[in-house]
């Protein structure tokens, strides 16, 4: 200890006493709204129990609905479990693909879990999809592919749309139990809430060609599949 300290060591004491007295009296009053803990309803990965939604009760991150019910935009979803990024670039489909993004998808991490565990994803499931543009979509290439040191390939560039799917048996029975919604397909700022879409615009595509549970599940099979354990 320095000179310095040793000599105020008794007053910085007093002082040290007298503020933690302040702090314990204000411990008792009403927190201001920056302190107040956050909702169990804020869809942040982590910050809810399993089953804190009645509604869904192996879900961790329910899915929240607006009272004219569309859904609200899931909060910190790149939070959650990534899956998979499927890609279909305007330069293999003659400049007219559908989704010519990465679909990089997300789902709750007990939505994950439940999965591995039992084969089916349990209510209240949420299938985010977040669509990223490649990175230069003319290219090198008549195929719009360049290259990096890695190789000749297409690269990741710009988010360009949000898109999810809720799994409730209850509010979606006529597709299958899924309902599908849209918060814009360009660049963010997403839409706060979002109406489900028509079944002739998304869930009869699933319907007619996804793999399982209207899920188009092998595309995110290997990273759904726990990884071999490795010999000692």
């Amino acid at each position: 200890m320095t000179p310095i300290c040793s000599r105020s060591s008794g007053r910085l004491g007093s002082i040290a006493l007298s503020l933690s007295f302040i702090f314990l009296s204000a411990c008792g009053s009403k927190p201001d709204s920056a302190s107040v803990a956050p909702s169990v309803r804020s869809g942040e990965p982590g910050a809810l129990a399993v089953g804190s939604d009645p509604a869904y009760p192996e879900i961790d991150v329910p899915p929240v609905w607006a009272s004219d019910g569309k859904l609200v935009q899931p909060k910190n979803f790149r939070e959650m479990v990534f899956i998979g990024a499927p890609l279909t670039p305007n330069g293999l489909n003659d400049g007219k693909a559908n989704f010519p993004e990465f679909h990089n998808v997300y789902v709750q991490r007990a939505a994950f879990k439940a999965y591995r565990a039992t084969g089916k994803w349990p209510e209240g499931t949420m299938m985010i999809k977040e669509l990223q543009l490649v990175d230069d979509p003319k290219g090198e290439f008549p195929d719009g592919s360049r290259t990096l040191p890695s190789g000749r390939g297409y690269f990741p560039g710009p988010v360009n749309g949000l898109d999810v799917s809720v799994k409730d048996s209850k509010r979606f029975s006529a597709t299958k139990n899924w309902g599908y919604f849209n918060f814009k397909h360009s660049a963010p700022p997403y839409l706060a809430a979002a109406a489900e879409k028509p079944a002739e615009e998304c869930a009869s595509c699933h319907v007619a060609n996804a793999h399982e549970d209207m899920v188009y599940v092998n595309l995110y099979k290997p990273i759904l599949t726990p990884l071999p354990v490795a010999a000692n």
